[in-house]
């Protein structure tokens, strides 16, 4: 979901209260504070705060009414048309609105907003054609409705999204245009002109005296997009690994994969937070290597898909191989360790069951859904509808606490699914949903986009898009071969989810936790093994998505250090 939050304050993590190491002879599935749980005693479902839903600002013309339209122009000025790669023919214009008055924060550009959706306008260039002004008009996709619906003051920038080799419109080389106030009424038709004067520049790859980046070519990634595709990484050395006379010369490496949005460039700031003075110690003394989980459709996840193609066996036959032999690595799989949170705490499950050959352990927070029964608020086997239950209430995707009782809801499935439909009506905005089908989804016929898992207008879900995605269910796939995938997860996985997850991520959480203490209560009463371990799923009261972070990291910390020093990979 987020981005993975290892640029949150160091004092948060330094202050965090330290939580005990997980015992390796305790049974798989601990107790906690919230829900109680082992093998002989059942989970107590504890209940839900009271909703208080966003009053929208923009309501929909009223029947027979029609409004005067307004005229939006962009323009690539003829002297600024160096700003346009010579092989950029086409593209996506998209318009990114923000309501000065709205509780967002950065510019328009940084939408979608979670916090508080604004509109976003957006329409296919077939010629770029600079001094030649690029109107949004009959052709043009608008969320929630068009521009003449809107009533007051608004920021406006737009961006030109041309680079189909990377993620999104914020992706270097994408022309965007300054920020203008308009004033908008539904009484009168404005003009709006802005110019494209910028261009989105690459990621900066600071030199920094412990932190090597790496970008390898990939034959198998290349063979499948066509084109040369690398493998990206910061590798983070430990303040030992430089010197001659250090005790340990060969180090164990800890694999961070980052959360929705985040990329290998996220190197810069650990490897800061790190070797900060009086607080390296928190952290295992070991090589850390930050992946780069996102292709041009989004965060891949590292999964094997029709969309992004061959991502987790391109990491361990070519990525990690190659580590090996470049660095002073441990090569045993139990000193390599992986850990993210959100979309990478997905990730580092998903990683260490389908390659325990490879990994060893795995500590995640607050992943995304691990049981598509519980895909935030969704059962994806049983409903019919994803924007809207059988009660006929619309589906929250985002929440915020606002006291232990209530908790605001600015955000639902339909909007946050339309406005990347605003974005990129053929699936392919980046964004997050759009994401999860091209990880999960079978490519639609005849082109290389994901086939949906809903209609985007209706919410009305697709049957045969679900049978795809379940291939990736990990609840699933460990119920269905408790032998190799429920021993590893007890064995390897440690799960650590907000009471209060901003995205409902708990709720799939301890769908597993549930099902997996269940069926150790069901081998112990037929008098059969079921395998113990250090493995867990702990859900932390009160916590949401960006807060239950350092507190897990806090404890993961600890808990990584005693898991390598046991494997006799840490001093």
């Amino acid at each position: 979901m987020l981005a993975m939050l290892f640029a949150s304050s160091l004092i948060a993590i330094v202050s965090a209260q330290a939580l005990p190491a997980a015992n390796p002879t305790a049974p798989p599935l601990p107790q906690t504070e919230t829900q109680p749980i082992s093998p002989s005693i059942p989970a107590t479902p504890k209940a839900q705060p009271e909703r208080v839903d966003k009053v929208h600002r923009i309501a929909p013309a009223q029947a027979g009414v029609a409004l005067p339209m307004d005229t939006i122009t962009v323009t690539l000025p003829i002297e600024k048309a160096d700003l346009l790669d010579p092989k950029a023919k086409s593209g996506r214009l998209i318009l990114f609105f923000r309501d000065v008055e709205s509780r967002t924060q950065g510019e328009p550009l940084d939408g979608p907003f979670f916090e508080d959706p604004q509109p976003i306008g957006s329409v296919e260039v077939d010629a770029i054609k600079p001094g030649t002004p690029i109107s949004l008009a009959e052709s043009s996709l608008w969320w929630p409705g068009g521009s003449e619906l809107f009533e007051g003051t608004y920021e406006v920038q737009a961006v030109l999204d041309v680079n189909i080799d990377e993620r999104g419109h914020l992706a270097a080389g994408n022309l965007v245009s300054k920020v203008v106030t308009v004033e908008l009424t539904r009484d009168a038709a404005e003009v709006i002109a802005l110019e494209l004067t910028d261009k989105i520049p690459s990621p900066a790859l600071p030199d920094l005296k412990n932190v090597e980046w790496i970008d390898l070519p990939s034959a198998l990634l290349s063979k499948f997009a066509g084109r040369v595709v690398t493998h990206r990484a910061g590798v983070i050395f430990p303040a030992e690994y430089h010197n001659i006379k250090a005790k340990r010369r060969i180090w164990p490496t800890i694999y961070v994969i980052p959360g929705f949005g985040g990329r290998w460039t996220d190197a810069a700031d650990l490897a800061r937070k790190i070797n900060l003075a009086g607080v390296s110690q928190l952290w295992p003394q070991a090589v850390y290597v930050i992946l780069d989980p996102e292709s041009p459709l989004g965060h891949h996840g590292f999964v094997n898909s029709a969309l992004n193609g061959p991502r987790g066996l391109a990491l361990v036959s070519e990525l990690i191989p190659y580590l090996q032999e470049r660095f002073r690595l441990i090569r045993d799989p139990s000193a390599r360790v992986l850990t993210g949170h959100s979309s990478g705490a997905w990730t580092s499950v998903w990683l260490a069951l389908n390659y325990p050959e490879t990994f060893g352990a795995a500590f995640a927070s607050a992943p995304d859904p691990l049981d598509f029964h519980a895909f935030q608020m969704n059962d994806l086997y049983r409903d019919e509808n994803l924007f809207v239950g059988e009660d006929g209430i619309e589906r929250p995707s985002f929440r915020e606490p606002i006291g232990p009782g209530h908790e605001f809801v600015p955000m639902l499935v339909r909007e946050e699914i339309q406005m990347e439909r605003a974005i990129s009506p053929n699936g392919t905005s980046g964004e997050q949903w759009d994401s999860w089908a091209a990880m999960f989804s079978p490519a639609a016929e005849l082109e290389h986009k994901p086939r949906r898992l809903c209609n985007p207008m209706t919410g009305v879900i697709d049957p045969v898009t679900i049978e795809a995605w379940s291939r990736f269910d990990i609840a699933r796939r460990i119920s269905n071969d408790w032998d190799r995938w429920g021993k590893l997860f007890v064995e390897r996985v440690r799960v650590i989810v907000g009471e209060r997850d901003s995205f409902y991520l708990e709720r799939a959480a301890i769908r597993l936790r549930d099902a997996i203490a269940a069926h150790a209560r069901e081998q112990t009463a037929a008098g059969k093994e079921f395998p113990t371990g250090p493995g867990y799923i702990e859900i932390v009261p009160g916590a949401t998505h960006d807060s239950v972070f350092p507190i897990a990291q806090f404890k993961f910390n600890g808990e990584i250090r005693e898991y390598l020093r046991r494997a006799g990979h840490h001093d």
